[in-house]
């Protein structure tokens, strides 16, 4: 298996700093002794912390959507859409556990610039949801009044996860997505 880059290795070096101790708290030189290289020689890698940061989140946001595209392409059922998107917007969480703490947790970190093509990269994932969800509304699977405002409460509840999931306790992911899944898709059912 080859090695990964040098900037690879502080693309994560940087992920793992990130979600734990805060991009703010995060100096250049913690990101060069966690990567293995000298301060000065991170920036033939980098230009700032903040492209940095945007890096990692392009990143994760691309592992989102790329998780989710094929279930909203493919010819299930609004309700398996929404059973497998619940299984893959977690299993993306627990699989890049910095990656996403970082894409979820670290907006007020960004330049106004760097703020706007993280909205536009969002709005990808998010109109994949807003997709299941209108496809089970006009199927008339789905009932409810707002889409926007019930995309809004499923992902608010899926991305707490990461703020509370041990991969060593009692539940495994699996159960948890099974758990998740079930408590939307009551929500959603057409009663």
């Amino acid at each position: 298996m080859a090695r990964p880059s040098k900037k690879a290795e502080i693309v994560q070096a940087a992920a793992e700093l990130f979600s734990t101790k805060g991009f703010k708290a995060t100096t250049v030189r913690d990101i060069a002794e966690k990567a293995g290289v000298l301060s000065g020689s991170l920036y033939a890698h980098i230009d700032t912390k903040e492209d940095l940061l945007l890096e990692i989140v392009r990143l994760a946001a691309n592992e989102f959507a790329n998780a989710l595209e094929p279930i909203v392409r493919s010819d299930e059922n609004p309700e398996a859409k929404v059973r497998a998107a619940v299984h893959a917007h977690l299993g993306v969480i627990a699989s890049s556990r910095a990656w996403s703490t970082v894409y979820l947790d670290e907006d007020a970190a960004f330049s106004p610039e760097g703020r706007l093509e993280v909205r536009q990269l969002r709005k990808v994932y998010e109109q994949y949801w807003m997709q299941i969800l209108e496809e089970g509304r006009a199927r008339q699977t789905f009932s409810f009044t707002d889409s926007v405002l019930t995309r809004l409460f499923i992902l608010s509840a899926l991305n707490g996860f990461h703020r509370w999931y041990d991969p060593q306790g009692r539940l495994t992911v699996h159960d948890i997505a099974e758990d998740y899944a079930g408590m939307i898709l009551n929500m959603l059912r057409k009663t």
